[in-house]
């Protein structure tokens, strides 16, 4: 599996990365969440900008970013867009979604843009060829909140990131069995062994898979989510309990 290296920090080498999502509405709740998670032991803290109640303003959202961009240090800055056919709070048009985009990478802020694998559709290549040319990595993310897709139809989706350009393609998905636990860290583990030219995030989300969040490193997937505070996502452990095992079973 390959590496990228952005803030000193390398994604796709040792143990999995850990990321805290702050879902909050206002500016203020924002940046008091990313300074608390300033000293935690966390590689990333990822802004979900569908939560914040003024992600069309694109003043407001410049002075959030550039305010959290400032709370949280050397830590890295994943910004997301969730939409809710992706499971998230934001109702944007393609070109909506697309003009928050290139609001995050023209500030300067982020290093990691979260772009959905299926809002951005045909514009995927050339949304993250922008992102790219502002200096901005991108996640190229598809979630299933519903089921385990096929593992033929995962495997697929996620070399269709690579493919795009995206530099951390992310697959999130639902299990209904132990045995679809078990097709989506083939999948990982497969991504990492036969198609290594970028580092992949995955996760089986609930109660079920949340092994899928620990055994990253031994499996191949390169970060994982952790909560301190508000959950973003079914499964999430909370990081004193994550951090903790991730050390454990570190394989380096």
């Amino acid at each position: 599996m390959s590496c990228i290296t952005l803030r000193g920090c390398q994604i796709g080498t040792g143990r999995p990365k850990i990321i805290l999502p702050i879902v909050e509405e206002s500016e203020a709740a924002v940046l008091a969440q990313g300074r608390a998670f300033a000293a935690l032991p966390a590689d990333c803290v990822e802004f979900r900008a569908d939560w914040f109640a003024a992600w069309q303003d694109e003043a407001a959202l410049a002075r959030c970013l550039a305010g959290l961009r400032a709370a949280i240090g050397e830590k890295l800055l994943l910004v997301t867009l969730r939409t809710r056919a992706e499971g998230g709070q934001a109702a944007a048009s393609p070109s909506e979604y697309a003009a928050f985009c290139r609001r995050v990478w023209r500030s300067g802020c982020a290093d990691l843009l979260d772009i959905e694998f299926y809002t951005a559709g045909d514009a995927l290549p050339a949304l993250i060829a922008e992102a790219h040319a502002a200096g901005t990595a991108v996640v190229c993310s598809s979630h299933d909140f519903a089921r385990t897709p096929p593992q033929e139809e995962m495997l697929r989706r996620l070399c269709a990131m690579q493919a795009a350009g995206a530099d951390l393609p992310k697959l999130a998905v639902m299990p209904r069995s132990r045995r679809d636990v078990l097709a989506l860290l083939a999948v990982t583990a497969e991504m990492a062994e036969r198609h290594p030219a970028t580092p992949v995030i995955t996760m089986s989300m609930g109660a079920l898979g949340a092994v899928s969040r620990l055994c990253g490193e031994a499996m191949g997937s390169a970060m994982t989510f952790a909560s301190a505070g508000k959950a973003s996502a079914p499964g999430q452990l909370e990081l004193e309990v994550l951090a903790p095992v991730l050390d454990r079973l570190a394989l380096s």
